[in-house]
């Protein structure tokens, strides 16, 4: 029953006019582009009471009555506790938001946040009034519909005016009028007089209440909607608009967007009034008219998400506009004005103004793939693959092989400034038709390839030809190959005013674009560029992988590392409908620039028109805000400043630019400071993803172009906190840097410690040597030298009177001489450190036992028991010389025949040394004292070394001296 009454409505509209003189729609209305929003972009099915804030957010009401933020890419909805009845961006950027019961002001610094904060809540005091419209004024007067009536809320203060009668809607006029809408009357508001325009609903036939909305558009004409349809007023004078009545639809919702077209949303539909009446747009059912700031309308509907109405920026000619074909290999302007486009294959077509006219076999164009078109000073040139054709006063001659082209297909007519023409063959070469006859150049004449693909010619009029083997130039008639471009797929592409010059060649990710300055300096320019021209302001126009819109300046120089192109793009958002992603590089988009300075581009889907003056620049810089955020794989909601918790493997940054008339003109990039090196591209879905970052604070950095294509540079900046373990931060260094200090402070103390008690210990111990020699030089070496003196000088006397005396006084002295000379010996042996010599105790002690038997007649023996063990080097020399005295004075005072030295390893050490000598009296051995001291200076080592010291034996009986070391002390560590 729907599609029946939608059909009846049609017809009934066709036959239905509204009288020219009274519409603000007259003559051709333009394209309107149409964007739906739907639950596949993440709009919900119901939306409602849209507005939009300062900062471009658009802001609506979705599924009823929840609080949605778009972004003109994203959804965002907001949790609330209460339902949401109406909406309002005030005019310092805050959002008003009106619920059940309360009124939300919401500052406009956190309206980029994922949750609302910082809001200021009024509460009204009188329940039910349920909030369903929000107006601020031209006066910044906020005006606020509920079910109670209308309030005016002005400088924190709510007032009641008129009757309190439920409100459906709020409009303000040109002038400053306020029309509120009501259950039972439409109040027309002027300061603080309020009039009741009763008499108006019996002029409509309709019921008080029932005049559903009321709008003054910018020509002055008032317009009503209710349930018998619309009608407009103007000069006193009402209009009912067919169909009207009973029979006919109930009109709603009356819009007039920033271009001035009138809007009705009916019961079934939405229309747009035009000067031929109304036409049904789309059979949606309309909840909210909204004009954002760009000019750009918005529909909220009941049940088919949002929508987007828009005026197309690029005007596309196709076969409806009468094209003959749908690809169009070239568009000239002829040098009278007139538009021609040539068609692959449907022939070539010139435009009147409005429409193009086709001329084809009817007319004598005989072969209809169009590969090119020229005109010289006269004709106008065709070419085909099946040679080239002249048009000439209506008439269509073909040239061929017979006339002297080398081949049928020719790809390509230039005429050069010479007044020559260039053919451009797909295997024959290039041609040249000067003075009415045809030269040929081949690959004979430096030609990389005969098939030649493009031909230009730059300012100083050299001819460039490129083929897939790549470019040359015409040089004193020979084509000399370009060695600045590769030898591949290439073609020239054509010069800018500063003397640049543009190639383009086949890569392995597409097209690339190099431009050779007039030093012969190539440079990449970072777009694949397939056709170019320059408008007098300086922007260059390119197209290829896309159709874009350089900025001046742009391409001229090579940019600063990471710096990026100022440039705009136009897709099918703009009304462009070609296929510009192609890199076929059979097809070149070729561009022209119209004396009236319009752009002609020639496409696969018709003709692109691009009209630089009325396209809209904007330099208003994009607010860019974070989206989301996923850390480690739950996500959160961002934050200006982010806090990571320690130990965060991976985090992923969602963000965005607030964009909702053009946001696929939107690119961005990012980078964190101290680990990106350069900017990176945000791609499609802009994100960042990172793995471990360092504990302490880094800079996220995020920059956008404008939908102009003019780059903010600085950016935007957060704040990323990865928080640290507690062994990674600072005062955890502190500490254990602290300590480590401490415990080499203490280390290095101890060792000085233990330097300092060891020479203390070699001091003590070389005193106590110096002390022993001293005592046996004064009691044994000195006392023998005396008393060999006082034998020498007996002798000196009494040798002139007894000489048989003086011999054997001399005699005497003598021995006490060598006696005197074994005991310096025997003092300096005991000077010798065994420490010097080998680390073997038991070796020591037999070159101290071989010493003795020099001067000895005694009998040594000497055993070890027990695995010998490594020894502490101080230990070992105390043991040794203890040893080395207990041995000598064995063989020296005993006077015994037998020495016993025995040597024991085991849990501990010990050294004995006996004899069956003289012995030792008993007095001496208890105080510790004998002529050479041995038995003290013994007694002393041993204490040094915490040893056991004993001396056992009588006079007559021998004696035996025993030492016992403790293992702990005398051994090293295994």
């Amino acid at each position: 029953m729907t599609i029946a009454y939608c059909v009846v409505l049609v017809i009934s509209l066709a036959f239905s006019t509204v009288p020219r003189s009274a519409s603000a729609q007259d003559g051709v209305a333009p394209t309107l582009l149409r964007k739906r929003f739907g639950a596949a972009e993440g709009s919900p099915s119901v939306t409602n009471k849209i507005t939009q804030t300062r900062d471009g957010f658009l802001w609506f009401v979705g599924g009823g009555s929840n609080l949605i933020r778009f972004d003109g890419k994203n959804f965002f909805q907001f949790e609330k506790s209460e339902a949401v009845g109406a909406l309002a961006g005030a005019p310092d950027g805050d959002l008003w938001v009106g619920e059940t019961s309360r009124l939300l002001r919401i500052p406009a610094a956190t309206l980029s946040r994922s949750t609302l904060t910082e809001v200021e809540v009024h509460t009204f005091t009188e329940p039910g009034l349920k909030i369903t419209e929000l107006w601020f004024s031209k006066q910044g007067v906020l005006w606020i519909g509920t079910f109670r009536g209308l309030f005016r809320y002005d400088h924190e203060r709510v007032e009641a005016v008129g009757p309190r009668s439920a409100v459906r809607s709020i409009t303000e006029t040109p002038d400053g009028r306020i029309f509120v809408a009501t259950f039972e009357t439409l109040l027309e508001v002027v300061g603080s007089t309020v009039t009741q325009h009763a008499p108006l609903a019996r002029r409509l036939g309709v019921q008080n209440g029932e005049i559903f909305e009321a709008l003054t558009d910018s020509h002055g004409t008032t317009w009503y909607a209710t349930p018998l349809g619309t009608a407009r007023e103007s000069s006193g004078q009402l209009e009912r608009i067919a169909p009207y009545g009973p029979n006919g639809l109930a009109s709603f919702l009356v819009h007039e967007d920033a271009h001035g077209r009138i809007w009705i949303a009916k019961d079934l539909g939405l229309f747009r009034v035009t000067s031929n009446g109304l036409e049904l747009v789309a059979p949606i059912r309309v909840n909210k008219f909204f004009n954002d700031g760009d000019g750009d309308l918005w529909v909220a509907t009941l049940g088919d998400g949002l929508y987007r109405f828009k005026a197309a920026t690029v005007r596309m000619f196709t076969t409806a506009d009468g094209l003959p074909g749908k690809v169009i290999s070239q568009v000239i302007e002829a040098q009278d004005g007139t538009i021609w486009a040539g068609a692959n294959c449907g022939g070539i077509a010139r435009f009147d103004g409005r429409r193009f006219q086709a001329l084809g076999r009817k007319d004598g164009l005989s072969d209809l793939c169009v590969q090119g078109l020229a005109e010289d000073d006269h004709d106008l040139w065709v070419a085909t693959v099946s040679g080239a054709f002249r048009f000439r006063n209506g008439v269509f001659d073909q040239l061929s092989r017979s006339e002297g082209l080398p081949d049928t297909w020719v790809n390509q007519i230039l005429h050069a400034r010479d007044g020559s023409l260039w053919f451009a063959t797909r295997l024959g070469g290039i041609s040249r038709l000067k003075d009415g006859g045809f030269h040929t150049f081949t690959i004979a004449d430096g030609l990389p390839a005969n098939q030649i693909t493009q031909v230009t010619q730059d300012g100083e009029g050299v001819i460039w030809v490129g083929t897939p083997e790549g470019i040359a130039k015409l040089v004193n008639e020979r084509f000399q190959t370009f060695s600045l471009a590769p030898r591949t797929h290439a073609f020239p592409v054509g010069e800018d005013r500063d003397g640049g010059f543009y190639v383009t060649y086949r890569a392995e990710r597409g097209n690339v674009t190099r431009r050779i300055d007039r030093d012969g300096n190539a440079n990449a320019v970072g777009l694949g560029i397939a056709s170019m021209l320059e408008t007098n302001s300086g922007e260059l126009w390119i197209s290829g992988a896309m159709f874009a819109r350089v900025w001046p300046g742009q391409l001229s120089h090579p940019p600063p590392r990471d710096e990026p192109l100022d440039y705009e793009t136009f897709s099918a958002e703009d009304g462009l409908a070609a296929d510009v992603e192609s890199d076929d590089a059979n097809h070149v988009y070729k561009m022209i620039l119209a004396r009236d300075g319009t752009i002609w581009a020639s496409t696969t889907q018709g003709i692109a028109m691009f009209d630089p003056r009325r396209l809209p620049i904007t330099r208003t810089k994009p607010l860019v805000y974070l989206t989301g955020m996923t850390i480690g794989r739950s996500p959160v909601h961002p934050e200006q400043e982010i806090v990571l918790p320690p130990g965060t493997g991976r985090v992923e940054f969602d963000f965005a630019a607030v964009e909702i008339s053009a946001p696929a003109k939107i690119r961005m990039q990012y980078r964190l400071e101290g680990v990106d090196s350069e900017w990176l591209d945000a791609g499609a879905e802009p994100k960042a993803i990172y793995n471990t970052l360092s504990p302490g604070r880094h800079t996220l950095r995020i920059r956008a172009s404008n939908r102009s294509g003019i780059w903010d540079r600085d950016g935007v900046v957060f704040t990323v906190m990865q928080q640290p373990f507690f062994y990674q931060t600072r005062w955890f260094a502190a500490v254990v840097v602290a300590s480590a200090l401490s415990v080499i402070v203490a280390a290095y103390r101890r060792r000085v410690r233990h330097i300092s008690l060891a020479m203390s210990a070699r001091f003590d111990e070389r005193l106590a040597e110096r002390t022993r020699v001293a005592r046996e030089l004064h009691d044994t070496l000195l006392q023998s030298f005396h008393g060999a003196m006082f034998r020498f000088q007996g002798a000196a006397n009494v040798l002139p009177d007894r000489p048989l005396e003086a011999k054997q006084r001399l005699e005497s002295a003598l021995k006490g001489g060598l006696d005197a000379i074994r005991e310096a010996r025997d003092a300096i042996q005991g000077l010798r450190a065994s420490a010097t010599e080998k680390n073997d105790l038991a070796d020591a002690l037999c070159r101290a036992i071989d010493d003795c038997r020099i001067d000895s007649t005694a009998q040594i023996t000497f055993s070890v028991e027990g695995r010998a063990r490594e020894m502490h080097p101080v230990v070992r020399d105390e043991i040794y010389r203890v040893g080395y005295e207990a041995i000598r004075n064995a063989c020296v005072h005993s006077r015994g025949s037998q020495v016993v030295v025995h040597l024991e390893y085991g849990s501990e050490l010990k050294l004995r040394i006996s004899d069956n000598g003289v012995g030792i009296d008993a007095e001496m051995i208890a105080m510790g004292k004998e002529g050479h001291f041995g038995l003290s200076g013994m007694r002393e080592r041993a204490e040094r070394i915490g040893a056991t010291f004993t001396v056992v034996g009588g006079r007559g009986t021998g004696s035996a001296i025993t030492l016992v070391v403790p293992g702990r002390t005398a051994f090293l560590p295994a």
